[in-house]
């Protein structure tokens, strides 16, 4: 007689993780500060002095433009008393020198005065975090366990739809959100959800045939084919943490998820599309809108999960492989992180 052998439904992660600071923690020095971040566009930094700044898992960093035509990236943080640098997420300095107490560097992170002080400005320049561009964006890292081009390797293999060079940006805007960003991608992870929480997505895409791929720890993809009549299929790719491409038959979302703190999260959205032409505009913004529509009712549904994974009830629940493997693969790529 042959023996039949149970699979045992998987457990999700504890609720605690999901709040407590103890998990964000871990999760911001063994996740976030060992991968990449994507924090804008090359385009971005036009000229020498051009900056963009963000707090990357807790951490105030800004990029800058040097006089070399080369984008670095910093802690914005000074050396005499952790003043930050630059205050606005965008701008332009003529020279970096500190609001506080006027310490000044160059665009290379070196100290170039102190005033009234004796000190060696060799010591004391910027402390640098590793940034790298690919394909017109601009990623930083803090310890990256891997150089940008090995961490984007899976993706580029993924067959991105289009060229990022010869797409241009349509639209970019910012959510934030009271909500733990595996919240989050425990709903993006996977497709069950859409008939309920997603009408308007359910109508455009063909449920049936919507495929979610697993590769290796950090990479998955989500395909699906258009209805008769919808208004787009779906080729969705994320590279965990936080990297989304999502693609459909009219251009592209390049999507960065950057959590805040336990309870907190941002997300950008970039939106590209072949051309700008301004007789297409009106079909543009109202594509760009009906995604945008899809992207609230996700924040909506997760910021109900939140309340209740912080409500002190619900513990751990059990996942289905046959329709949460994604959300498999990401709770393990947390649970790593853990151990």
């Amino acid at each position: 007689m042959s023996e039949v052998i149970a699979h045992v439904s998987p457990e999700t992660l504890p609720a605690e993780w999901y709040w407590s600071e103890e998990a964000w923690q871990v999760e911001r020095r063994e996740i976030w500060a060992k991968h990449w971040v994507l924090i804008g566009r090359e385009a971005q930094f036009a000229a020498p002095g051009d900056y963009i700044s963000t707090v990357l898992a807790g951490y105030p960093i800004f990029a800058i433009k040097g006089k070399d035509g080369t984008v670095r990236a910093f802690h914005n943080a000074c050396r005499h008393r952790a003043s930050p640098l630059v205050q606005e997420c965008e701008g332009h300095v003529d020279r970096l020198s500190c609001p506080y107490h006027r310490w000044l560097y160059d665009f290379e992170g070196r100290l170039k005065g102190a005033p009234t002080m004796e000190i060696d400005k060799d010591e004391y320049g910027l402390f640098p975090v590793h940034c790298a561009v690919w394909r017109g964006l601009v990623f930083v890292s803090h310890d990256p366990a891997m150089a940008l081009e090995s961490w984007l390797e899976d993706i580029a293999k993924a067959a991105l739809r289009y060229p990022l060079e010869e797409l241009q940006l349509a639209r970019e805007f910012t959510i934030e959100a009271d909500v733990n960003w595996k919240t989050y991608g425990d709903n993006y992870a996977e497709a069950w959800h859409i008939p309920t929480i997603h009408p308007g997505l359910n109508a455009s895409i063909d449920m049936a045939s919507y495929k979610i791929a697993t590769v290796g720890h950090t990479l998955q993809s989500h395909m699906a084919d258009a209805r008769d009549g919808g208004k787009t299929d779906g080729f969705w790719v994320w590279r965990l943490p936080g990297l989304f491409f999502n693609m459909y038959n009219w251009g592209m979302n390049v999507a960065q998820l950057e959590p805040t703190g336990p309870r907190s999260m941002r997300l950008t959205y970039r939106y590209f599309t072949k051309d700008l032409d301004p007789a297409k505009q009106e079909e543009r913004d109202a594509l760009i809108d009906w995604a945008y529509m899809v992207a609230k009712e996700d924040i909506d549904i997760c910021k109900a999960v939140q309340k209740n994974l912080e409500a002190g009830i619900y513990d751990r629940g059990r996942l289905s492989s046959v329709h949460e493997n994604g959300v498999i693969q990401f709770q393990e790529l947390v649970a790593s992180a853990h151990r």
